[in-house]
């Protein structure tokens, strides 16, 4: 049953003229591994129709060449993002000649960790800098645990939408309002993983010389019999180090303090890794727990843009949260984008139950709850026995799921005054018969399937939606592509500092405690 704290705090905001005037910009990155038609890593460079992945906004690479990241702007309708991501993936396809993106967050098998060349992005600093910080993340977790691909979804909502909520709202109201969503989405991340976790398998290459707790599923797999989303588990995209930060989200300057502590907190193993390499070549931009900003894993990040020289933290301080980054969502394996307008409808619910929800401060002990909490949904959400606790509570994943769902149906009947068709994206989400993950393992089953098998066969069906004859206008991502590459040389042109030097001034930027 829905509670009535939040039938009033929806109906306050209801009273208040809020839906009636709000105004979502949202964005996706999305990540997937460049394979070839045997379903082995690219090893070739980034397509150079693609332009340069360091100066084009539309399409970079993440950790590996062969990881092409798509990187749409922001939209204010769920539609018109869909469309054009969906182009994107047409533009991407129309470059890789025959090869095929990997649709599934977990990547595909491989014989050697060397097969993984780091993402390359020229010789002008920035781009320097940005090998340096990949070769850094390879030392320190290894280059297969930095090919599991995901969705980011940025989420924000206008400055004239919180004038509902506030008269004249400033700064610091804005950045509480975003941090009692981002501290929801905490507490709620079992709906994530119920909803969207779609990596309940992987090969067994995936943990090549590393321990772990999974099971054997067949030959080649590893697997947990319930599992949702193994790459939000302790063997996924994850840092047991960086717990030692306590990083939280009651306040905007103790959670940018806590990041500045992480990189400015040399860690032993990391030192002992040395910053240069044999060569006298920067390795790490530093041994701190964090090399950057952008270490930290967390399924949710507050972020500003600005100058791709600026640091993150600085941005923060100086001008606060602009917009929320969602990291928690596994790509969906049977939507050729990774991700459908139906998702992307119901992560506008999940986000907007977490902004207008009560938000308290967390403590340690619902910190603790929290991190239990994800660890079971990671590894059993899909158990009928799973327990959830709240407030020292334990309650069934049914009960919890169900008092949750009513709350997204009566919200939905308000979004869709803003924007219609809410309630049927979400009724037809919630009301799936089998989940993602479970798909995934029903599939494997019926069809005798390895995971690498089943990845690449479905892969080839995805791809045969972009290969075919497109009738897209590509011309705008076409001239960007051209525009980045002349952006690049002139770059690469004036990057005069010597690239120790750098990566000193870099770390030199990072402003402390206020």
């Amino acid at each position: 049953m829905a509670t009535l704290t939040f039938k009033d705090s929806l109906n306050r905001f209801q009273d208040n003229g809020f839906f009636q005037n709000l105004e979502i910009n949202r964005g996706i990155e999305r990540e997937s591994l460049r394979v070839d038609q045997d379903g082995s890593i690219s090893q070739a460079d980034h397509p150079e129709k693609l332009g340069s992945p360091l100066t084009n906004a539309d399409i970079t690479t993440d950790f590996a060449e062969a990881l092409v990241e798509l990187v749409t702007p922001t939209f204010n309708s769920a539609e018109g993002l869909f469309s054009h991501l969906s182009s994107l993936h047409h533009f991407l396809y129309s470059a890789m000649e025959d090869e095929l993106l990997w649709n599934f967050s977990m990547p595909c098998a491989f014989k050697d960790p060397n097969e993984i060349r780091i993402a390359e992005y020229g010789n002008s600093n920035s781009g320097m800098l940005k090998h340096i910080y990949r070769k850094g993340l390879s030392l320190r977790y290894g280059s297969i645990m930095q090919c599991v691909s995901g969705i980011h979804f940025n989420f924000s909502i206008s400055r004239d939408s919180w004038q509902a909520l506030a008269n004249k709202p400033d700064q610091k109201f804005i950045d509480e309002k975003y941090l009692g969503l981002i501290r929801n989405v905490k507490r709620n991340s079992w709906f994530l993983l119920d909803q969207f976790g779609a990596s309940p398998v992987t090969n067994e290459s995936y943990l090549l010389n590393r321990e772990h707790s999974l099971e054997k599923y067949g030959e080649e797999d590893l697997f947990l019999p319930s599992a949702t989303s193994l790459r939000m588990s302790e063997v996924g995209y994850q840092s047991s180090i960086q717990e030692v930060l306590g990083i939280n989200y009651n306040n905007l300057d103790e959670f940018i303090d806590s990041v500045i502590q992480g990189i400015n907190t040399m860690h032993p193993g990391f030192e002992d890794l040395g910053l240069l390499d044999k060569k006298g070549e920067p390795q790490q931009i530093s041994a701190g727990i964090l090399q950057i900003e952008n270490e930290l894993y967390d399924i949710v990040r507050p972020k500003r843009t600005g100058a791709s020289t600026s640091r993150p933290s600085n941005l923060l301080r100086r001008h606060g949260i602009e917009y929320i980054e969602l990291r928690g969502v596994d790509v969906n394996p049977f939507v050729p984008e990774g991700i459908s307008l139906n998702n992307i409808k119901v992560l506008d619910l999940f986000l907007m139950h977490s902004l207008i929800s009560e938000s308290p401060l967390i403590s340690y002990e619902e910190s603790d709850e929290i991190r239990l909490n994800q660890m079971k949904m990671v590894e059993r959400g899909r158990s009928d026995e799973v327990n959830l606790t709240r407030s020292g509570l334990s309650l069934s994943l049914a009960k919890v799921r169900k008092d949750f769902h009513e709350e997204l149906i009566l919200l939905a009947a308000k979004m869709d005054a803003y924007s219609s068709g809410y309630s049927e994206a979400l009724q037809q989400e919630i009301g799936r018969k089998e989940s993602l993950s479970q798909k995934i393992m029903n599939e494997m089953k019926e069809t005798h399937m390895t995971f690498q098998e089943y990845g690449l066969s479905q892969s080839k069906k995805i791809a045969a939606n972009f290969t075919q004859s497109s009738k897209e206008d590509l011309s705008l991502f076409v001239e960007a592509a051209k525009v980045s590459r002349k952006e690049l040389k002139i770059l690469e042109e004036t990057s005069s500092v010597d690239i120790n030097k750098y990566v000193e001034l870099y770390n030199s930027k990072l402003k402390g405690k206020k």
